[in-house]
Order: structure tokens, then C-alpha cells, then sequence
């Protein structure tokens, strides 16, 4: 059975996309913390950095969890489970992102926790258009 994953401007589209919502999301968390020093780019380009770093290996290890987590012969992993998991990763990245970018100041560790949770959700709801842009890019590579 085959497939196509996106290629170079399948990539490209779904890291711009992902960049532009971490720029928004770094605007945000600049006016709810406004003793961030760094631009609003700074913290998109560290975000999506690890993102590009971490995402590919966490989606692939959820999927492997998933199938030792719910042995189903012939059938498919549970997509819900590698997301879910996928989706703890962004927390814990967030999490980190935002205890690196407010080091100086004194921020309780629930507030870190609750922008984390909320970056998370906002990584996820970018995966939307960035999947559908990766896909219909040009330049998909054939998988046999």
C-alpha cells in the first residue's frame, strides 16, 4: 500500500505556518509577561526549532507506544493515542520555552503550566492548516 509524504515545499509550508502562529503566540505571551525581554521571532524560532528537533521522533515514539499500549492485530494504532501523546510533548516543550524566556522573572509555576497547556492547544490547532498545506504542496514524495 502506498502513499506520498509532503516534500521540500510541503515541509516549508507547514514549518511557515507553524513559525507565523508561534509569532502570534509569542506577542501574546510577551503582553501577559511583560518582563520577556526576547522578540516575539526570538521565541517563534525557538519554539519552532524544537519542534523540528522533536516532533518527527515524539510522533513516531507515540505511534510505538500506542501499538505496545493496544495490540490490535491487523489493524490500525489508534491515531487519538499518538496525538495525545504528541500533544503532552508540546506541553512539556512549552513549558520549557516559556521557563527559559521568563527565567528572570518570578512566575508562578502554575502560570508557566496554564501557557504551556494553552501553547499546546495552539500547536495543535496550527497542525490544521499546515497539514492541508503540506499535502497539497507540490513536490510530494511517492512511498511504496
Amino acid at each position: 500500500m502506498g502513499g506520498y509524504f509532503p516534500g521540500p515545499v510541503g515541509l516549508a509550508a507547514f514549518v511557515s505556518v507553524k513559525f507565523g502562529g508561534y509569532v502570534l503566540a509569542g506577542i501574546a505571551l510577551k503582553k501577559l509577561q511583560p518582563t520577556i525581554t526576547a522578540g516575539a521571532v526570538k521565541i517563534a524560532a525557538a519554539r519552532t526549532g524544537l519542534g523540528l528537533l522533536l516532533g518527527p521522533p515524539m510522533t513516531l515514539l507515540g505511534g510505538f507506544l500506542m501499538g505496545l499500549l493496544f495490540p490490535q492485530p491487523g489493524s490500525k494504532v489508534p491515531d487519538y493515542g499518538s496525538y495525545l501523546f504528541l500533544f503532552l510533548v508540546r506541553v512539556l516543550v512549552w513549558a520549557l520555552i516559556i521557563f527559559v524566556f521568563t527565567k528572570r522573572s518570578v512566575t508562578p509555576r502554575s502560570t508557566i503550566w496554564t501557557y504551556a497547556i494553552v501553547g499546546a492547544v495552539w500547536s495543535c490547532l496550527l497542525d490544521v492548516p499546515g497539514f492541508e498545506l503540506a499535502i497539497f504542496s507540490p513536490g510530494k514524495i511517492a512511498v511504496c
